[in-house]
């Protein structure tokens, strides 16, 4: 018996020793069957309190593989003796669960500062980009211009090649380099070390160089407390340096913090235009199905049109916006769809059948707040369907439904694919490129996030051949919810700036190739 029948032979009071021997041990060893098993225990215990409810099994979208195929529902027989057997089994669940798997808690985060603007940066360790969390430790800074802003509200300017510690929300070290800190009155207090000298902010600018373990600093405006090596308190206010007689600092050797937002328009003005110039040329790739890239024809001044710019033109495969509003997207000058409202949603009708396909998208979710949140939804979910989600844990979760002729249609057997979590509290209000790919004959699908892989995997009950189809579907929502679903609401809570389908499979390179030229860094 698969998973799932174990688990309902459990609720209904009809699991032979054997079988609950057999249960007990896949749940020992999979957290996900653990959470799978209270899901069912919770819901039939739910439906019992329910007289108008006369079946004690369910259908639907599951999370675990063993439960990919159902089968038909059986009548409840007696209440008590079922309601004493979900209680059980939700005791068994959570027994096992508390031994074996670490209890849930709520997100937290370690960081100190924020990563809030870069430009042109190269980092020598791990990747950063604008948006990210920074934890206690060390960045180096190989060139560019990196700008940290300390949980303190200090602001350290960082301009390469340098190496910032950072140690707390109220204090850091520059080992070399040079960098410029802003320390606003509730950051009074802000220490920032280098060799030779600690600096204590009493709510001022200054700049710090640092080479060969030689330090020198400039007050721009306030006041800093210099404490030296040789234990000397010095006051310095504006206008005044500390340097020694290898090393000089001027406040013209230093960009001022107010003129990174000039630098950075600049930049987001360059980006853009190279993206257009891209994206003109994207829209000719011959696998397009279609490339909603959330502007309009020249010609086309409805706003609710969301047009399709994959050549040769086919309109009949434009969008339409129910609700969702148009917003800033990835720069200034980029608009993009902003989905809140349970109706906010993005029509469209996909003609062909197909044998491969990817999807691929830029994405700013504002929170996980379902258990599936849309990103592309076939109305229904007919035979060789896809559905393409954020399922309620951070993962990206790519299925896709098979139903055998003589299957009844309660029944579902749709091939169910999960990447690893990839939207956690730091990765939300921030964009970020989605990729899926699905090939026919091997069943592998591949999913990625910002140009990696994240996910690899070939559902046990694939069956090679089986056409692909889209028909009427939606973006950011579900059209025709399967009727009597758990989860009929879906809608994203974010905006999507870019959609793209294919009829094949793009390659890994490609993928990173897409991501790379529409970053808005």
């Amino acid at each position: 018996m698969n998973l799932e029948s174990l688990i309902h032979a459990q609720l209904d009071g009809e699991i032979t020793p054997e079988q609950h021997a057999q249960l007990e041990a896949i749940l020992r060893e999979d957290w996900q069957a653990r959470r799978f098993y209270l899901e069912l225990a919770d819901q039939h215990a739910r439906l019992l309190q329910q007289p108008q409810i006369s079946t004690g099994k369910l259908s639907g979208e599951s999370k675990h593989p063993h439960s990919l195929t159902n089968h038909s529902p059986v009548p409840i027989r007696l209440p008590i003796k079922s309601l004493l057997a979900a209680a059980a089994a939700i005791a068994l669940g959570f027994a096992l669960w508390t031994r074996e798997a670490p209890a849930e808690v709520e997100a937290t985060s370690n960081g100190v500062a924020m990563l809030s603007q870069t430009m042109n940066a190269e980092f020598a360790q791990s990747p950063l980009r604008s948006g990210d969390t920074i934890t206690p430790g060390i960045i180096k800074l190989s060139k560019g211009l990196a700008q940290i802003e300390f949980f303190s509200g200090a602001t350290a300017l960082v301009e390469g090649a340098a190496e910032i510690e950072v140690i707390s929300a109220w204090e850091a070290r520059c080992k070399s380099g040079r960098v410029r800190v802003h320390v606003p009155p509730a950051a009074k207090g802000f220490l920032m070390h280098a060799p030779g000298m600690k600096l204590e902010d009493l709510g001022t600018e200054f700049a710090l160089n640092v080479k060969d373990d030689t330090s020198a600093v400039h007050v721009f405006d306030g006041e800093v407390i210099a404490h030296t090596s040789e234990s000397k308190r010095e006051s310095l206010k504006q206008g005044m340096s500390l340097t020694s007689a290898k090393l000089t600092v001027t406040p013209q050797d230093f960009l001022p913090i107010s003129e990174l937002q000039g630098l950075m328009k600049q930049r987001q003005e360059q980006r853009f235009a190279e993206w257009q110039s891209w994206s003109q040329q994207m829209g000719k790739d011959p696998r397009l199905i279609a490339y909603y890239p959330f502007k309009h024809w020249e010609n086309d001044r409805w706003d609710r049109m969301v047009n399709n710019f994959a050549e040769p033109r086919q309109p009949r495969s434009d969008g339409g916006a129910v609700g969702a509003q148009w917003t800033q997207g990835r720069w200034p000058e980029k608009a993009a769809l902003e989905f809140k409202r349970p109706g906010d949603r993005v029509r469209l009708n996909l003609d062909g059948t197909y044998s491969a396909i990817t999807l691929a998208c830029w994405v700013k979710v504002d929170s996980v707040d379902k258990k599936y949140n849309s990103l592309l939804l076939t109305d229904g979910y007919d035979n060789g369907e896809p559905h393409w989600q954020i399922h309620e844990d951070g993962s990206l979760m790519f299925s896709i439904m098979y139903r055998p002729a003589d299957a009844p249609k309660s029944v579902k057997y749709n091939q169910m694919y999960y990447s690893k979590p990839v939207f956690a509290a730091d990765s939300l209000g921030r964009w970020h490129h989605l990729a899926v790919t699905y090939d026919n004959e091997s069943g592998k699908v591949t999913q990625y996030f910002d140009g990696q892989e994240v996910g690899r995997q070939v559902s046990k009950i694939h069956v090679p051949g089986r056409d692909i189809t889209f028909g009427p579907c939606e973006i950011g929502n579900w059209g025709l919810p399967t009727a009597g679903h758990l989860f009929p609401i879906r809608n994203l809570n974010g905006a999507i700036d870019e959609f793209a389908i294919y009829k094949s499979v793009l390659t890994a390179d490609e993928v990173r190739s897409v991501f790379e030229h529409g970053r808005p860094e």
